[in-house]
């Protein structure tokens, strides 16, 4: 996959616009504008380590660590604060097709370029072939470091050999977008550290992964009221979903579709995500057959949970066989509203259960 990020005076490709001044960068290995050391202004030297795989050959699945000394410079009348910055980076390598989602946070980042002192030819030779296979490099500084930078991203050019920090002004959304990613990358690791493929389902990608639990409104005799599936969150590419405080597990209440009428107002301004279950057959029709009888799941967010979201719910389209998540913007009226439904349906309830024994009075 190539994404382009900066070509002459104008910007393509998912990543976005970086800034007037940016060289001509891709993803992939396409052609960089020319740049020359004596041109630049040193603003950083240290160490940057990473792990890289061992090759299939070798007899060990343990990984290799590799550290190079390296500098980072910056354009003349340029100011990069590295003064705060640690002496050793710890880079981590992403498949670039993950960096997708965060198109919207590179639009805004200044640039760096980095250069390796050529001290180890092999792991020079390793890094180059790994990051040209399709593998950016992502370096989070420690909480401990008191430098404003959290999250730096490293490109590599394959044709013209150079290597292009990229540094986004909005440090707190890379950060909390790039700990998704890279969540989602260790939940694609099969067994023994190998990469599955990567979470990436019609044209969507894979925001969440955990546990839905729900119980069935009228259970039939004999039979378990409880019921649970793996489930999966996907939202369109480009898209970020912020999950990492999210709870592993999530609990629905299924409730008639008529009592959300009122409600209506608010979901007019909702987030779409679409979920998918794995696993259990005849869980998953059992739940498909009481969604399409006219019940929709309204998904808590426990207040223990540190993320924004407290409410979204659940609807299943049985002519296109998906189910999709609304997750409504106005949280707090929406709140309110649900528990107003669901209040009003707990009368409801009462007053037919309450007539019900008034006419078996009656009638013995």
């Amino acid at each position: 996959m190539t994404v382009v990020i900066w070509q002459g005076a104008r910007v393509f490709g998912a990543l976005g616009p970086i800034g007037p001044s940016s060289p001509g960068l891709a993803l992939g290995g396409l052609a960089v504008g020319e740049h020359r050391l004596s041109n630049k202004l040193l603003a950083w030297s240290g160490v940057l380590e990473w792990q890289e795989k061992r090759r299939p050959y070798s007899d060990s699945t343990a990984k290799l660590k590799r550290a190079l000394p390296c500098q980072a410079y910056v354009n003349q009348g340029e100011n990069l604060e590295t003064d705060q910055w640690p002496q050793k980076l710890i880079m981590q390598l992403i498949p670039q097709q993950l960096l997708t989602t965060l198109g919207p946070l590179f639009r805004n980042s200044q640039l760096a370029q980095f250069h390796f002192t050529n001290r180890d030819c092999d792991s020079l030779k390793g890094l180059c072939r790994v990051m040209g296979n399709g593998f950016a490099g992502c370096m989070l500084f420690p909480h401990i470091s008191p430098c404003e930078v959290r999250v730096l991203m490293l490109l590599y050019s394959s044709k013209k050999k150079i290597f292009m920090g990229l540094i986004p002004y909005d440090q707190s959304g890379f950060v909390n977008a790039i700990r998704q990613v890279i969540t989602t990358r260790k939940q694609a690791v099969g067994p023994g550290g190998v990469a599955g493929p990567v979470q990436i389902v019609n044209n969507k990608f894979l925001a969440w992964s955990g546990v839905m639990e729900w119980q069935e409104p009228r259970p039939e005799p004999h039979s378990r009221s409880k019921r649970w599936l793996p489930s999966h969150i996907y939202v369109n590419q480009g898209e970020i979903l912020r999950t990492e405080q999210w709870p592993r597990k999530l609990y629905m209440q299924l409730i008639p579709q008529q009592l959300l009428t009122t409600l209506v107002p608010l979901f007019r301004n909702s987030r779409l995500v679409q979920f998918h279950f794995t696993k259990d057959l005849e869980t998953l029709k059992s739940l498909c057959r009481i969604m399409d009888n006219g019940f929709a799941g309204c998904v808590h967010f426990s207040y223990k949970a540190s993320c924004e979201v407290r409410v979204l719910m659940l609807l299943y389209s049985s002519e296109k066989k998906i189910f999709i998540g609304l997750i409504p913007h106005d949280q707090s009226n929406f709140v309110n509203g649900i528990r107003r439904v669901i209040a009003n349906q707990q009368q409801v309830l009462q007053r037919n259960l309450e007539q019900e024994q008034q006419q078996r009075g009656m009638g013995g």
